[in-house]
Order: C-alpha cells, then sequence, then structure tokens
C-alpha cells in the first residue's frame, strides 16, 4: 500500500511539474505545437493504405485547389473572373512553372493522362478524341469529383492546327484541362529526324511527372469511360501501393465489334456516350474490385494485354516505378510497366473483367518495331528478378531535357466561354 502511494505521489508531483513546463509556453507556441502534431498525423494518414483525407467526400480536394494556376502565356482563363494578384509582374517563366507544377500534395482526385496530335492518326481522329474529351467532361460532371484531363501534344505537325484550336472543351467547375506541347526541338533531341512522329510512352511519363491528382490513369486518345468507371470513382475504389488494369479486347479489324470495343458517332450525348459503353456491375457507390491478381508467365499476357488504354496508379505509385521505360523499349512497353511493377518492385496489380474504358474502333495501324514481338525482354528473367527493366532515376518524363531553353509549352484552362 505505501509502495502503491509512493508510486501515485511520484506521478503526481511528475503532473504537476509537467503543468508548471507548460504554463511556460505561450499561446503561439502551444498554436505551433498543436498545428505540428496535426500536420504530422494528417500526413502520416495520407501515406497509409487507406484512403486519405481529401479522397473520402466529393469535395475533399477543394481546400487545396488553387485556381490561381489557371494562368495561360500570360492570360488568365476566365475573362470576367477576378484575376490573381500581381499577374502582370509575373515573368513568362513564373507562368511557365505554375502551369506545370504538379504541386506537394495533390489538387484532384484523378488525372488522365493521354497522348495526342493533330495528324488524324487511324483516321477520323477527330471524332474519337472529341468523344474522349467529352468523355472526361461526363465523367467530372456526373460524378462531381475534381478531375484533370492532361493531353500531351507530342510533336504537332506543321502547318495543321494545335490540340487546343481544334476541340471543343465544356466548362465545368469539376473539370480541368491542361495541355502540354512538346516540339519538335525536343522530339528529335530523344529520337533524332528519324522514326515515329510522335513517342506515346514518352509523353505519358511527362504526364505522369507533371500530374495534379492523387490518382494517375494512363489511356489513350480514343477510350471513352463506362458506367463502372463512374461508379468506382464515386465509390473511392482505388488505392495507393496498387496498379489497376482491365480486360480489354485486341485492336484489330473486326466484323462485328466485341464488347469493349465501340463504335460511337462524333458529338454524340454524354448519356450517348455512357450507353456505347454500357458496362454497368455494381450498385451506385458500391464498385469493388476483385483481389489483387498473382503474376507469373502463364497469365501475365492476359493481366497484362492492352494495357495502355487502362493503367491507373496512385501518383506516389507510380514514381516508384520511374514511369513507362524509354531507353531500349521496343514493344509492348505498356505490358513491360505493369510486370515491372509486379515482379521488380512487388507492387500487387488488381485486374478486373468489370470494364472502366472502351476504346473507339478504327483502323488497324502497324507500329514501328512491331514485328520485334519484345524480343529484348525476357519475362522469365524478370520474374526472377534477374532483368531490371526501368529508367535510370531522372533520366524519363524529360527530366534530362533542358524544357524551358526547347520550348515546352503548358496551358491550363477551364473551356467553354470563360465569362
Amino acid at each position: 500500500m505505501a509502495a502503491r502511494f509512493t508510486l501515485a505521489s511520484g506521478i503526481t508531483s511528475r503532473l504537476d511539474a509537467f503543468s508548471d513546463y507548460i504554463s511556460t509556453f505561450s499561446k503561439r507556441s502551444l498554436s505551433l505545437l498543436i498545428l505540428l502534431t496535426v500536420t504530422i498525423s494528417v500526413c502520416f494518414l495520407y501515406s497509409s493504405q487507406s484512403p486519405n483525407l481529401l479522397s473520402t467526400t466529393t469535395d475533399g480536394f477543394r481546400f487545396g485547389h488553387n485556381e490561381s494556376h489557371l494562368l495561360s502565356a500570360g492570360t488568365y482563363d476566365c475573362a470576367r473572373c477576378e484575376q490573381p494578384p500581381n499577374l502582370a509582374k509575373l515573368e513568362p517563366k513564373q507562368i511557365w512553372e505554375a502551369c506545370l507544377d504538379p504541386g506537394v500534395v495533390p489538387e484532384y482526385y484523378m488525372t488522365v493522362v493521354m497522348v495526342a496530335r493533330n495528324d488524324d492518326y487511324a483516321g477520323n481522329q477527330f471524332h474519337r478524341l472529341q468523344n474522349a474529351i467529352d468523355s472526361t467532361y461526363a465523367l467530372a460532371e456526373k460524378t462531381k469529383t475534381l478531375i484533370e484531363l492532361l493531353i500531351i501534344e507530342w510533336n504537332p505537325p506543321a502547318g495543321r492546327r494545335g490540340i487546343r484550336d481544334t476541340y471543343r472543351y465544356r466548362r465545368s467547375k469539376y473539370l480541368t484541362y491542361r495541355i502540354i506541347t512538346v516540339p519538335r526541338k525536343i522530339h528529335e533531341t530523344l529520337r533524332g529526324k528519324e522514326g515515329p512522329e510522335a513517342l506515346e510512352y514518352e509523353g505519358k511519363n511527362v504526364g505522369i511527372r507533371f500530374a495534379r491528382g492523387e490518382f494517375i490513369v494512363c489511356t489513350n486518345q480514343d477510350d471513352i469511360w463506362s458506367p463502372n468507371m463512374h461508379n468506382a470513382v464515386v465509390s473511392r475504389s482505388f488505392r495507393k501501393k496498387m496498379f489497376y488494369t482491365q480486360y480489354q479486347d485486341s485492336h484489330v479489324s473486326y466484323d462485328e465489334l466485341p464488347g469493349t470495343i465501340v463504335d460511337v458517332p462524333s458529338f454524340t450525348t454524354d448519356d450517348g456516350l455512357l450507353e456505347s459503353c454500357s458496362f454497368d456491375a455494381y450498385e451506385p457507390h458500391a464498385f469493388a474490385f476483385p483481389a489483387p491478381q498473382v503474376i507469373d508467365t502463364t497469365n501475365f499476357l492476359v493481366i497484362a494485354h492492352e494495357a495502355s488504354d487502362f493503367t491507373l496508379a496512385h501518383r506516389d505509385t507510380w514514381q516508384m516505378t520511374r514511369g513507362y521505360r524509354e531507353a531500349g523499349a521496343k514493344t509492348w512497353i505498356d505490358m513491360e510497366l505493369v510486370l515491372t511493377a509486379a515482379w521488380t518492385l512487388d507492387i500487387p496489380v488488381t485486374y478486373t473483367r468489370d470494364t472502366l474504358s472502351c476504346h473507339q474502333q478504327h483502323h488497324t495501324v502497324v507500329h514501328p518495331n512491331s514485328d520485334a514481338d519484345n524480343r529484348d525482354v525476357d519475362v522469365g528473367r524478370m520474374m526472377s528478378k534477374e532483368e531490371i527493366h526501368m529508367n535510370e532515376e531522372g533520366q524519363w518524363g524529360l527530366q534530362n531535357v533542358k524544357i524551358w531553353e526547347n520550348g515546352l509549352h503548358c496551358e491550363v484552362f477551364r473551356g467553354g466561354l470563360g465569362v
């Protein structure tokens, strides 16, 4: 009893001393201490596997959504809106850097990355890309989720209007458009004057590098979203430290189109786009992914097939892979990325047959090196971690190119009339 009383007395005296110590703090110091504690707690929650605090509500990102970055070549996007203070005092490079800045924390739930150039790729490019733009508008507007559509315009053809001046961009308080243009000078720095005119995966890497979304989905300029994707977004189904792929039919000519290949009229309605890619597997707000798939040499061709149409991961997870491989890559680069995630980095891969996007039908295009059959990749050695196919640190996404001096262009806007 005496011992217990002595221990209690010791605790009491220590508490009294601690109270006296705390009382010596000023209110300002206590406020800073509380702020630091809250900041550390938020960072811990954000880094966990569970959805972070920004993701759990529809408007969760709005507190960090910085409208002042809506600058394009020195002019504000909205003609009648109040302009950011001291806009006239900003140097062109400051505006350019603001446009490219990915931010310390995400400003959007999702960034949709696609690569395009105005060259009528595979025929009827105009209506296919317009449908893809409109489908992303509908995704943001119908789910009431902050989304960024980031188009990488790679090596624009001379004598043709650019992507910004050719397509319709409807205005939504939930969707922001950004176009990063990689000029011919930078293209030739990477590939010389020979070879393909557009580098899809280098372009997607630029998008991954500068994206402002918490989750980044790399897709193509002719893919449209299904009701499943709408449901997955409102259900906040995506997780960190995970790659997501989906079933996708091959991009070949068909007499009768399979389910995930669709033929959509130009300028169809938003509901028409959803009906064209009509996969809807779950009740609203209840979308669920299957368990991650164990990838081996018997199933990788299925899980990573046509992954260029849909590969999604958290922004931090994309950084772990260092994007798609650039140096030495030939074909199946999208598949190689999935295998690198699963085998080299031990990142789980979730593969779903609940279609999230459909590919619009177009003429078959034979790409350079398509007959190489990925002969530079030994999947068995990749699986055993004997071969690693990753970019060197700082050697992807134009990190090794002087992008300001070589004319990389960036513009960000909300679309519509802007009044």
